[in-house]
């Protein structure tokens, strides 16, 4: 009896053997697969972590190259215009009348016939004209002068409509036909503010003048032929 117990006394002890085998190679190949798969999560991190810096870098090289061409642009572009003041500028663009061709400047009077008699009269017609005298513009013209009541009421009727702010001559191409009679060109460059718009007109304004000495001895404007149809509108 005694031998047949220790008999299946030593066939569980192998059972028991056996079965402590099989649970630690399961648990070895379970850890093995633990390790592998650790490993793999390990290299797909660090895939996934280079991926991420290269999208990165990627996205950072774009905005660089954005941020290059805008400030490019910027300094390249013409500065825009206010647009507070940009209406009020084309509005003033198409009242303004451009100047001519600039006229030479006016000689130095001893170097010209009459020069500071010519230069005195053209004087008071700017005074005249700022000031708005009538009397002192007309006596600038000679009793002959054609038309005057004609230039009287006109020059009237362009200061009823129109203020000088600024008015500015040329004297040049001065001939001396005789004694009395001396030709010349004069440029007007005119700055005025329409009273109806209030806007201000930029015009340059040339006439071909003849001026008379009077019995006086004064010199006076007896003939004036505009060179070109600028006009101040009446």
């Amino acid at each position: 009896m005694r031998i047949i117990s220790e008999a299946r006394k030593m066939r569980r002890a192998d059972k028991t053997k056996e079965s402590l085998k099989v649970a630690r190679a399961a648990l070895e190949a379970e850890t093995q697969e633990v390790v592998r798969t650790s490993k793999n999560l390990n290299e797909n991190l660090g895939k996934a972590v280079k991926s991420i810096w290269r999208q990165l870098l990627f996205l950072w090289a774009i905005v660089a190259i954005l941020a290059i061409s805008y400030l490019w642009v910027l300094k390249s572009t013409p500065k825009a215009i206010n647009l507070v003041e940009a209406p009020q500028a084309q509005s003033m663009q198409g009242k303004l009348l451009p100047p001519a061709t600039p006229a030479p400047q006016t000689p130095d009077p001893a170097s010209i016939p009459a020069g500071e008699d010519l230069i005195k009269l053209l004087n008071q017609i700017r005074e005249a004209q700022l000031k708005k005298d009538i009397q002192l513009f007309l006596k600038a013209y000679s009793s002959d002068f054609v038309n005057l009541k004609q230039k009287k009421d006109l020059t009237l009727n362009i200061w009823r409509r129109y203020d000088y702010i600024d008015l500015q001559y040329q004297l040049s191409n001065v001939i001396q036909e005789d004694d009395s009679t001396i030709l010349a060109l004069v440029t007007w460059d005119i700055k005025a503010r329409d009273h109806k718009t209030d806007d201000v007109k930029l015009l340059t304004k040339s006439y071909k003048v003849q001026f008379f000495r009077e019995s006086s001895g004064n010199w006076l404007v007896q003939k004036l032929e505009p060179v070109d149809e600028n006009e101040l509108e009446t």
